[in-house]
């Protein structure tokens, strides 16, 4: 061996030696974001009503939060807050255990009933 192929190899691993380590690094960098980002929407998310109603329905908002996607639910509590149908919704949850036919009031309802059907 060639005191240049030597010389290139051992380029070659230092190289491949930091980007695996800046790949690491940014990967725990990005899961911690990506945790801090969840935990800011699972406080808005239980700030609504529809925290409650994924809870009377059993379904956990940790599973919730982490199976659907981040626009869907950015879509659902939109839906949520502009919801005329709160009377409805606080008659409901005041049971505290609410079954997914006696949501058809829900904006959310298909949503909802979906994720149910996944998890059964």
């Amino acid at each position: 061996m060639n005191l240049f192929s030597l010389v290139s190899a051992i380029l070659l691993v230092i190289l491949l030696t930091a980007f695996m380590i800046m790949l690491l690094l940014a990967i725990i960098f990005n899961m911690k974001i990506g945790a801090k980002y969840r935990t800011v929407l699972a406080r808005k998310l239980h700030a609504l009503r529809m925290g409650s109603m994924l809870t009377a329905l059993g379904i956990d908002a940790e599973v919730y939060l982490h199976s659907i996607k981040i626009s869907d639910i950015h879509r659902q509590m939109e839906r949520c807050s502009a919801c005329d149908n709160t009377a409805q919704c606080d008659e409901k949850l005041s049971n505290n255990n609410v079954d997914s036919d006696d949501i058809d009031f829900c904006s959310n309802k298909e949503s909802f009933k979906s994720m149910l059907n996944k998890t059964i």
